[in-house]
């Protein structure tokens, strides 16, 4: 044993220490470096390190005789492309709770190390990325994704598999009967679509057009708040999508202009909602905007949108109060220089109750810490507090703010 291991990490010695404040890195290398067997122009070299890597890993789980084991969690996060910006700050908030947890003893003695894998917010990359956590470092859970279309697609294979998938921000409402196996920590689209189209009503607002991004994400958001609206009274004049590439949604802008509204909806990620609010005060559009995605919370958003922010309202589940979060946020705070974005305390919440349940099994398996997250009720963590229902999902109040003077106010809660 001891030779096979001097061998395997003989051969990944030259990889480098993680460094907790650059950009994706993880697990001693890059992020592409372990994502290489399936990202375009990788080189035979970067498919030999993760396999080596994850063999270790898994000598080193099976070692008996006082040494420590190392319990595998896998993470399928958008590090790269359109969600990046939520994607990023996740894969941070799991970084730091691995390190929080494992200076407090890990899970019984035992180490706990997260593997990354980016999904870009792609389906197809993201069911390739859990296929080879699965087939290289066999993780007991696996937290992701954070684009709903992700979520849908791996589930069926964390399902096949009978492994425990957590997302941190995925909110489909299909999501809810995805499987036996699938948790989320964040509110369903369906409650969000709700609070909102009453919100947008209560203002005498009767008519809407309708603007979105063209993924699962989009689609869910869209739904739940046009049959909310429509049972309310109101009316939704026209509906417009857009491809998750999309940088010119002027077309789409222009049908809506020409036809009688009296306020749009967006559904919209990090990376196009600026470019839609830009565009929208280019074509003149002198409606009310309401914002059904949490984008509009990013500083980074606000800044690119360059003032077209103004006046533009959005829903988003409200930050939790209480100890935990704000030790949660002054921790964060210290170890990347920055204030906690957008569902990097789900992502932290995932990790450590993951930790939690498997401690208290009798045995560390995700049959064990599915019925642990079942059996979960009034867990306070640093989004909230967390109560698992039937369907593996949690429900959060909500609140509404808008942007006013550059800054974000709230303006209505649950």
């Amino acid at each position: 044993m001891a030779l096979q291991l001097n061998f395997l990490f003989a051969s990944v010695a030259g990889l480098r220490s993680v460094d907790p404040k650059e950009k994706y890195s993880v697990y001693g290398y890059r992020s592409r470096d372990f994502i290489a067997p399936h990202e375009e122009g990788i080189t035979p070299m970067h498919r030999v390190i993760p396999i080596l890597a994850a063999a270790a890993l898994a000598l080193l789980s099976g070692c008996s005789g006082g040494t420590s084991k190392v319990v595998i969690v896998g993470a399928v996060l958008p590090m790269t492309g359109s969600a990046a910006q939520w994607g990023g700050p996740a894969r941070d908030a799991v970084l730091m709770a691995q390190e929080e947890i494992n200076a407090a003893g890990g899970i019984n003695g035992d180490s706990l190390k997260v593997v990354f894998e980016d999904d870009r917010c792609e389906a197809a990359t993201g069911v390739s990325a859990m296929q080879h956590l699965i087939a290289t470092v066999h993780p007991v859970a696996v937290i992701g994704a954070v684009c709903s279309s992700v979520t849908l697609a791996i589930a069926p294979v964390a399902e096949q598999n009978r492994i425990v998938l957590l997302s941190p921000a995925s909110t489909n409402p299909a999501i809810t009967n995805a499987g036996d196996y699938i948790f989320r920590d964040v509110p369903s689209d369906a409650l969000r679509g709700q609070v909102f189209s009453k919100y947008v009503s209560s203002l005498g607002i009767d008519s809407v057009s309708i603007l979105y991004i063209n993924n699962d994400g989009g689609l869910g958001n869209e739904q739940t708040f046009a049959e909310n609206f429509k049972k309310l009274g109101g009316t939704v004049v026209s509906t417009e999508t857009y491809a998750q590439d999309a940088r010119d949604m002027r077309s789409q802008l222009t049908k809506i202009k020409s036809r009688k509204t009296r306020a749009l909806v967006v559904v919209s990620y990090p990376d196009d909602t600026p470019i839609i609010l830009r565009q929208v005060k280019e074509l003149g559009i002198h409606v009310p905007l309401y914002f059904q995605t949490e984008a509009l919370d990013d500083p980074a958003v606000i800044r690119n949108a360059g003032g077209a922010a103004e006046g533009a309202t959005y829903i988003l589940p409200a930050a939790a109060e209480g100890r935990v979060p704000q030790d949660f946020a002054s921790n964060y705070r210290k170890r990347y220089g920055r204030e906690p974005e957008q569902f990097a305390a789900e992502a932290y919440d995932a990790t450590e109750l993951i930790a939690k349940l498997l401690r208290a099994a009798s045995r560390v398996s995700s049959d064990a810490l599915k019925t642990g997250l079942y059996a979960t009720k009034d867990y306070s963590g640093a989004s909230g507090v967390l109560s698992f229902d039937s369907n593996g999902d949690v429900s959060k109040p909500m609140v509404i703010k808008r942007i006013q003077a550059g800054q974000r106010q709230v303006v209505a809660r649950q």
